[in-house]
C-alpha cells in the first residue's frame, strides 16, 4: 500500500522513543510560555501618531491657519504612511495631529515626522515658535496609579510626599513614563503692590529684568597657574527667599528701593488654577494606610496620583507587581502619619485577572469536552484525548511565545473557539483505527499506520480548509485588525498543531492503552455492537433512504431548505436580528467629563463637579471617585486617541469613577451609567455644562458613538449647519449627549496702542503687551536654587487677584516711560475696544470640518446613525456642503465588510483546496452546500435570544465555515470509499453517513460545550451563541442535505459506471 505523507509521520513516531520526548517539550514548552508570555488584558494596538505644537503669540486663529496649520499639514501629508491629518487652529496656537497606519513601524514613522518638521523650519513664520513634537504613544498609557490623600495634609505636602516616592519608584526594572497628577508644586510668588511701585518710580517689567539679569551663573572659562587649572564661574543664583526679598531693585531720592519695598514676596504655593480630590462611595474598601483600613472616609479629600507605565514590551503583571512591592516597603518604612493611600488603576491586576479567569474557563471548558467524550467513547479514547488536548494548548502557546505575542483576552478566546476543532483530528484519528483494528481483528502499529493512510489525505485537506476561513481575517484593517489578530493567528496554529499531535502523539498512546487482551476484547465487544445496529437500521438510514429514492420528497426537502436559508437571511434585512460592534463591556470603571461654558472660572466648574459628587456619594455601587478640576484626569488608552489631555482649562473637569469590582454587584457598569445619565444631565442644565458619561470600550475606541463630519467652503456656513446636525441628531432616537465643536465666541477686550503717544513717551507695543501680560497672567522671571528639591521652584511675578477682575483694574496700572523717566498709567497709552475671539478651526486631511458628536443608548448606534443618514439623504445640506459619518457607525459598517470579505476570501480559498484535492469543479460545490445551513441556525437563533449580532458572532460564523467543510469532506471521502468497493450509490451514502454521524456528532458536541463558557461574557458572547446554532443547524441537516446534494449530481454517473462495470 502507497502511504501519504500522514501514514509517513505516523510510521516514524509509532513506536520511536523520540516521542516521550515530544511529549516533554511541548510540557515544558507550555509552562515556559504561559510563566514568561508577557499578559495584558487586550492586544496591544500600535497606532503611531503625533501632535506637532506651534505657538504663535498674538495670531489670530484665521491667521494660524494660513501662516502655521496649513503649510505645516501639506508637509505632513507628503511623508509616506501617513493615514490621517488632523488639526486645530486657534488664537496664538496650531496643533496639528499626524496619524500612521495601524502597525505601522512607530520609530520609522516618527524619524521621518522629525525629519519633515525640521528640513522645513523656514516656512515657519517670523513671530511663531519652534515646533513641538510630542509623541502620542501607548506605552505612556499608566498601568498602575496610586493616589495618596489626606485629611490632615493639602495638596503641596502630598506633592512633596508624591515626589519623593516616584523618585524611588523610577527605578523599577520595567517603568516607562511616570509622572504626577494634580501636583502642586511650591514656588516663590513676588505680589507686585500698584501703589507702592509708583510710589517708587518703578515699574512690573523693570522688575522681571532686574530680576532675570542677577539671578545668573555662567561658566567662565579657566584660570591657568602653572600646571594648574581651576575652574572660573561668574555671577549667582537665588539660594535663599531672604536674597530674593532683599533684593535691590531701583535706587529712590538715593535710597535703595529693596523687592519687599514694593511687593509681597511669600514661598508657597503656585496660584491654584486646577485641582485633584479624591472621595469614596458607600463601599470603603481598598482605603489603605499601612495596610489598615481607614473608617469613616467619607468626605473629599486632596488627592495626588502618581501615574507609572511600563516600558514597550514588558509585562504588565510583572511591573505593577514589583513597583508595588517596593511601595509597600515604602509605605511600610517612609510613608508619613496622616497620609493615606488608594490603588485608583491596576491594570496589571486587571490583566492577571482576565487571563487568569480565562485560563480557568479554558480548563471548565476542556474538563467538559472530556466528559462528554467520556460519556460517547469511553474512557480509554477520552483519557487519550484529555492527555493531548494540554499538549495542544501547550505547544500553541509556545509558538505564539516565539512570535512575540502577548497571553491577553483575545488570545485566550481563540484557544476556547478551536477546543473543539482541537479534538476533532485526534476524534477522527481514533475512530478510524479503531474501525481498523476491528476490521483485522488485531492490533498492531502497521494497521494503526494504515488507518492514518486512510483518512491522512482528507484530514490534512480538511485541516487546511479551518486554517483558510481563519488565514482572510489576518489582513482586516484599522484598529480593530490587532484587536482580533489572536484569533487568526491562534487558531491556524492550533490547527496545525492538532494535527501534528493526532498524526504522532495519538497513535502512540492508542497503541500504550490498547494493545492488549482487553483492548481486542473491547473492540470485538464495539463491533458486535455496530453491527446489532446495522441489523437493526438506525435512524439515520429511515430519515435518509426515503429522501432518496423518492425524487418528490427530495425536491420539497431542499426546497424546504433553501426558503429556511432565505427566511433567515432576511431577518437582518427586517431588523428582527440587529447587528452592533461590539456589546458594552461589564467594566470597574467610567469616566464623567463636565464642560462648562467656555471661558467659565475654575471656580464654577469646581461648583458642578460639587453637584456631581454629591450625587456619586451615595451610589452603593460607587467604591471611590478621582475629581480634576482644570485639568485632565489620568489618561487611558480611549482618552489618547480622544486627544483628552489637551483639557486643560479652567472650564474642563473630569471624575474618574471607580466601581466595587463586577463579582460584588449585580448591577452592570452600563446600567449603571445610565442610571447616573438622567441626574448629570439635569446638574448641567442647571448650570448651563455639557455632562458626559464615557464608558471603557469593549472593543477599540472611537471618538463618539455617531460623529457627523460636515465639510464645505464657508467655515461660518459649516458651523452654522452644524447646529441643524445638532437638532436632527437631539431629536433622534436613543441619542443623547449631542455636542459640536462649535462654541459660542468667548468675549475679548482689546488694549490697543496709541502709536503716537508711546512713542514720544518711548513706550514700545512690545513693553505695552508684556506688561499687560505679566500683570494678567504673571511671569516666571527666574529659580531659586534653594539645596535637596526635587522640582523646579519658580520665582513668579503676579498682581494681587484683585486687580485682575475687570478691564479697569488693569488700566490702573502704571508703565514706566523712558523718555519722560517717570511712571505713566496704562490707560493714557491705551484704548480699549471690546470684540469676541475667533472659535478654533478644525481640519481633518486638509479639509475645513465641524465636528457634531452623540452618543446613543438603548440602541444600536449602527440604527440610530442610519436614521440619520436616511434624514440628511431627504434633507441634504446645501450644495458644496456634505456629511461624513464616523464614529462607531463608520467602524461597524468597515469592520463587517471586512469580515465579510473575509469570509468570501475564506470560502473561494477553500473551493480552490477542494478543487486540487478532488480534481472536479462540481464537487467542491456539493461539500460547500454545508456553508448556508449555519446561517439557517444562526439567525433564528439571535433572533429568539432577541441580542446583537456582533462582530464577534461573525467571526464565529466564518469559523464555521471551516468546520461544516471539514465534516463534508470526510464524508465524501467515505462515500468514495464505498464507491470503490462497489456499493450501489443509496447504500454507499447511508452507510459512509452513518459512519462519519459518530466522529460529527462528537466535534459538534464538543464544539457546543466547549463554547458554553463563553456565552456568559457580555463581549464574547455573540461568538458564542454563533457557534452553537450555526453548529445545532449544520450537524443536523449536514448529514442529509450534503448526501442529498451528491446523489443529485453524481447519481446518474455513478449509475452508468455501474452498469458499464457490469457489462
Amino acid at each position: 500500500m502507497n502511504k501519504n505523507f500522514s501514514a509517513k509521520i505516523t510510521e516514524f513516531f509509532i513506536e520511536n522513543k523520540i516521542t516521550v520526548l515530544l511529549i516533554l517539550f511541548s510540557i515544558g514548552f507550555g509552562i515556559i510560555a504561559i510563566l514568561f508570555t508577557p499578559r495584558q488584558y487586550n492586544p496591544q494596538i500600535i497606532v503611531p501618531a503625533a501632535n506637532v505644537i506651534v505657538r504663535f503669540p498674538g495670531a489670530s486663529a484665521d491667521q494660524v491657519k494660513n501662516l502655521v496649520t496649513k503649510p505645516l499639514e501639506r508637509k505632513m501629508w507628503q511623508i509616506p504612511g501617513v493615514k490621517h491629518v488632523y488639526s486645530i487652529s486657534m488664537n496664538s496656537q496650531s496643533i496639528v495631529t499626524v496619524e500612521f497606519h495601524v502597525n505601522a513601524s512607530r520609530d520609522k514613522s516618527l524619524v521621518d515626522l522629525y525629519n519633515k518638521v525640521f528640513s522645513n523650519l523656514n516656512e515657519i513664520p517670523k513671530g511663531a515658535m519652534r515646533p513641538l513634537i510630542k509623541p502620542i504613544d501607548v506605552n505612556h498609557v499608566p498601568i498602575l496609579n496610586i493616589t495618596l490623600w489626606s485629611k490632615k495634609y493639602g495638596g503641596g505636602y502630598l506633592t512633596a510626599v508624591a515626589g519623593r516616592i516616584l523618585d524611588r519608584l523610577d527605578a523599577v526594572h520595567g517603568t516607562g513614563v511616570t509622572f504626577l497628577n494634580g501636583a502642586r508644586y511650591k514656588q516663590l510668588n513676588v505680589y507686585l503692590n500698584p501703589v507702592e511701585m509708583a510710589a517708587y518710580n518703578v515699574s512690573p517689567l523693570m522688575i522681571a529684568q532686574e530680576l532675570k539679569g542677577t539671578n545668573i551663573d555662567l561658566p567662565a572659562g579657566f584660570l591657568q597657574n602653572n600646571d594648574k587649572k581651576t575652574f572660573l564661574t561668574a555671577g549667582g543664583y537665588f539660594h535663599r527667599v531672604s536674597s530674593v526679598k532683599n533684593f535691590i531693585i531701583s535706587v529712590f531720592n538715593g535710597r535703595p528701593v529693596y523687592l519687599k519695598d514694593v511687593a509681597a514676596v511669600k514661598y508657597s504655593y503656585r496660584p491654584l488654577n486646577s485641582l485633584s480630590e479624591i472621595g469614596f462611595g458607600k463601599y470603603y474598601g481598598e482605603i489603605n494606610f499601612k495596610d489598615k483600613i481607614i473608617a469613616g472616609a467619607k468626605g473629599i479629600y486632596p488627592a495626588v496620583t502618581i501615574a507609572i507605565a511600563k516600558r514597550r514590551g514588558k509585562n504588565a503583571v510583572t511591573v505593577v507587581d514589583n513597583v508595588l512591592r517596593d511601595f509597600h516597603s515604602i509605605v511600610k518604612n517612609d510613608m508619613p502619619n496622616g497620609v493615606h493611600y488608594t490603588i485608583t488603576r491596576n491594570d496589571g491586576k486587571k490583566a492577571n485577572n482576565a487571563v487568569n479567569k480565562l485560563l480557568f474557563h479554558l480548563i471548565i471548558s476542556i474538563a467538559i469536552v472530556i466528559a462528554l467524550l467520556l460519556i460517547i467513547l469511553g474512557w480509554r479514547e477520552a483519557f487519550i484525548v484529555a492527555f493531548t488536548i494540554p499538549l495542544m494548548l501547550f505547544l500553541t502557546l509556545g509558538i505564539a511565545f516565539i512570535f512575540h505575542q502577548t497571553l491577553n483576552r483575545i488570545t485566550l478566546f481563540a484557544l476556547i473557539l478551536s477546543l473543539g476543532l482541537l479534538v476533532d483530528n485526534a476524534i477522527v484519528v481514533i475512530d478510524n483505527i479503531e474501525r481498523v483494528f476491528s476490521r483485522q481483528r488485531n492490533i498492531l502499529p502497521a494497521y494503526a499506520v494504515d488507518a492514518v493512510n486512510e483518512i491522512g489525505n482528507p484530514n490534512f485537506f480538511a485541516t487546511l480548509a479551518v486554517i483558510a476561513s481563519f488565514i482572510p481575517m489576518l489582513f482586516v484593517t484599522g484598529m480593530m485588525g490587532p484587536y482580533m489578530r489572536p484569533i487568526p493567528f491562534n487558531v491556524p496554529i492550533a490547527m496545525i498543531v492538532s494535527l501534528f499531535v493526532a498524526l504522532t502523539i495519538v497513535p502512540w498512546f492508542y497503541l500504550k492503552l490498547m494493545a492488549n487482551e482487553k483492548g481486542m476484547a473491547l473492540l470485538h465487544k464495539k463491533e458486535k455492537k455496530k453491527e446489532n445496529k446495522d441489523i437493526k437500521k438506525g435512524l439515520y438510514g429511515k430519515i435518509l433512504t426515503p429522501l432518496l429514492l423518492n425524487r418528490k420528497k427530495r425536491l420539497i426537502f431542499i426546497s424546504a431548505i433553501i426558503f429556511l436559508f432565505i427566511a433567515a437571511m432576511a431577518l437582518p434585512v427586517l431588523k428582527i436580528v440587529k447587528f452592533k460592534m461590539l456589546p458594552v463591556a461589564n467594566a470597574n470603571t467610567f469616566l464623567i467629563t463636565i464642560n462648562t461654558k467656555p471661558g467659565s472660572s475654575f471656580e464654577k466648574t469646581n461648583l458642578v463637579t460639587l453637584n456631581v459628587i454629591n450625587y456619586l456619594k451615595r451610589i452603593k455601587q460607587v467604591k471611590n471617585y478621582v475629581a480634576t478640576v482644570g485639568t485632565p484626569s489620568v489618561i487611558d488608552f480611549s482618552g489618547l486617541l480622544r486627544g483628552s489631555n489637551f483639557r486643560n482649562a479652567s472650564w474642563f473637569s473630569e471624575i474618574r469613577v471607580n466601581l466595587i469590582s463586577k463579582d460584588k454587584r449585580t448591577v452592570s457598569s452600563h446600567q449603571l451609567a445610565l442610571n447616573i445619565l438622567p441626574v448629570v444631565h439635569l446638574i448641567g442644565k442647571k448650570y448651563g455644562a455639557t455632562i458626559k458619561v464615557l464608558e471603557s470600550p469593549p472593543g477599540p475606541p472611537v471618538k463618539a458613538t455617531i460623529v457627523a463630519e460636515i465639510y464645505g467652503s464657508n467655515y461660518k456656513e459649516q458651523e452654522r449647519l452644524s447646529k441643524t446636525v445638532e437638532s436632527t441628531m437631539k431629536k433622534t432616537r436613543g441619542v443623547t449627549d449631542v455636542n459640536s465643536s462649535y462654541k459660542k465666541p468667548i468675549r475679548k477686550v482689546m488694549l490697543i496702542i496709541r502709536r503716537r503717544k508711546a512713542s514720544l513717551l518711548g513706550i514700545s507695543s512690545e513693553e505695552v503687551a508684556r506688561s499687560v501680560y505679566l500683570l494678567n497672567n504673571g511671569m516666571t522671571v527666574g529659580t531659586i536654587h534653594r539645596k535637596g528639591h526635587l522640582h523646579q521652584e519658580d520665582i513668579y511675578l503676579r498682581m494681587p487677584d484683585s486687580f485682575k477682575t475687570d478691564i479697569n483694574s488693569l488700566s490702573s496700572i502704571w508703565i514706566y516711560a523712558p523718555y519722560a523717566n517717570r511712571l505713566v498709567p496704562l490707560n493714557s497709552v491705551v484704548k480699549i475696544k471690546h470684540g469676541y475671539l475667533r472659535n478654533m478651526i478644525y481640519e481633518r486631511d486638509l479639509k475645513p470640518v465641524v465636528y457634531v458628536y452623540g452618543k446613543v443608548i438603548k440602541r444600536s448606534p449602527m440604527y440610530a446613525n442610519l436614521d440619520l443618514f436616511l434624514h440628511f439623504l431627504k434633507h441634504p445640506l446645501p450644495a458644496g456642503y456634505s456629511i461624513r459619518w464616523g464614529g462607531e457607525w463608520h467602524l461597524t459598517l468597515k469592520v463587517f465588510a471586512q469580515l465579510g470579505a473575509a469570509m468570501g476570501i475564506a470560502i473561494l480559498l477553500i473551493y480552490i483546496l477542494l478543487v486540487g484535492y478532488t480534481g472536479s469543479f462540481l464537487l467542491p460545490v456539493i461539500l460547500m452546500g454545508a456553508i448556508p445551513l449555519e446561517m439557517i441556525g444562526i439567525m433564528p437563533g439571535f433572533a429568539v435570544i432577541g441580542t446583537y449580532f456582533t462582530a464577534t458572532s461573525m467571526i464565529g460564523a466564518i469559523a464555521l465555515s471551516g468546520i461544516v467543510i471539514r465534516n463534508s469532506l470526510l464524508l465524501i471521502e467515505f462515500i468514495n470509499d464505498r464507491k470503490k468497493e462497489g456499493y450501489n450509490i443509496e447504500d454507499a451514502l447511508v452507510e459512509a453517513g452513518a459512519m462519519r454521524a459518530r466522529p460529527i456528532i462528537i466535534t459538534a458536541l464538543a464544539v457546543i460545550f466547549g463554547s458554553v463558557i463563553l456565552v456568559t461574557d457580555p463581549v464574547w458572547n455573540g461568538l458564542a451563541w454563533a457557534l452553537i446554532f450555526g453548529m445545532l443547524a449544520s450537524t443536523a441537516l449536514t448529514l442529509v442535505v450534503i448526501p442529498i446534494l451528491y446523489y443529485m449530481i453524481e447519481g446518474r454517473r455513478w449509475h452508468k459506471e455501474e452498469i458499464h462495470d457490469n457489462l
